[in-house]
């Protein structure tokens, strides 16, 4: 039975090695053809750039479909060949087939997670990177890569147009080149200072170097008096510089988990990165659960075996999976759903409702 059981195994791994590969060259041959107007007069190693790295992030994207369609597509072929009939007249349980199916799914779904981890953490900036430089296209990537500017802390409005600098602050607890406005109880303006960087130096405490303090005439500012260095108290923790840039869901999940820390510590929204964490653990047990539910079903079918109905079956099932996740994430990403609660709801709604067709799927295999 482990010689049956290995060869059940590099099936459903040929399988989801080719429908991996065939959903990534179909989806990069439709994106060519949907944006060749813009690389038309580019140089032929700028587009073959772009599309190396956005093959990485089609492979994250389509793989767990393919895992999905994987369990229908080997238990469908093994019941077209009879060897499924021959086992059961032997005595064999369905575990014969379904546990190298559930082995490849969940070694699949690990190697995408650390794939994501190590490699699409990279490409995903370089595509947004080169869709800028070479190709002029901006999108929304200035929203996602520019550092934050603006930040309130207490009565102080904090405008920082500089980078931070680990030279002068081990630990990168410096902002550089800022603009402090003093807000008094009614919100007006009460006091506007400049200065070079502002500098943590202990709890709620920043030094202001190289400060200057514009003198406030009614709406009018005039031109600062130099005031050398200040030492201010501003309610603003160090952890300010360390807030990432990207888009969540490239991230790695050190960097996620790093990043829900600063933005509580800011009093920042962190449902995006909570939701991104949860979500990419997720991923692992409902991919699995999915294939075994199709592996299951195809298997105990009554019906003559057929590949488009594996396909449309597994098809089916992956997309209402993905509709609830799309869901599930704007409902976390807008505050209407705890982000934990919302990145496992595809699996426990998957679990409950995959219960009831296992155990028919078992009676009548």
């Amino acid at each position: 039975m482990i010689t049956w059981e290995k060869s059940v195994a590099r099936l459903a791994a040929g399988i989801f090695i080719a429908l991996a590969l065939a959903l990534v060259a179909l989806f990069l041959v439709i994106d060519f053809g949907d944006w060749l107007r813009i690389y038309t007069g580019k140089p032929p190693g700028d587009v073959a750039q772009l599309y190396w790295y956005r093959s990485h992030l089609a492979l994250v994207q389509f793989a767990p479909a393919a895992l999905v369609l994987t369990g229908g597509l080997t238990t469908t072929l093994i019941r077209r060949r009879g060897e499924w009939t021959a086992l059961k007249a032997l005595g064999a349980s369905p575990w014969a087939v379904l546990r190298p199916v559930i082995i490849v799914s969940l070694a699949g779904a690990l190697a995408l997670f650390a794939f994501q981890e190590l490699v699409v953490s990279r490409s995903g900036p370089q595509v947004d990177r080169i869709m800028v430089e070479r190709f002029d296209r901006w999108g929304d990537f200035l929203s996602v890569y520019t550092p934050r500017r603006w930040f309130r802390a207490g009565p102080w409005l904090i405008n920082v147009r500089g980078e931070a600098n680990p030279a002068v602050a081990p630990g990168g607890s410096e902002l550089g080149d800022v603009r402090l406005f003093e807000l008094d109880a009614d919100g007006r303006l009460s006091r506007w200072l400049e200065g070079r960087a502002l500098i943590s130096s202990g709890p709620n405490r920043w030094r202001l170097e190289d400060a200057t303090e514009l003198s406030l005439t009614g709406a009018e500012a005039r031109p600062g008096v130099p005031k050398g260095t200040l030492e201010l108290e501003v309610p603003l923790r160090p952890e300010v510089t360390r807030l990432a840039v990207g888009r969540p869901e490239w991230l790695p999940v050190s960097t996620l988990v790093d990043q829900v820390g600063v933005l509580g510590s800011l009093q920042l929204p962190t449902e995006a990165a909570r939701f991104a964490i949860h979500q990419r653990g997720t991923s692992l047990l409902v991919t699995a659960l999915a294939a075994l539910i199709t592996a299951l079903l195809a298997l105990a079918s009554r019906n003559r075996p057929s590949i488009p109905l594996a396909l449309i079956s597994g098809g089916v099932l992956y997309g209402t999976l993905f509709v609830v996740q799309m869901i599930c994430r704007s409902l976390a990403l807008n505050g209407h759903l705890a982000p934990p609660l919302a990145a496992w709801m595809p699996s426990v709604l998957l679990v409950i409702g995959g219960a009831a067709l296992l155990r028919r799927a078992w009676r009548l295999a």
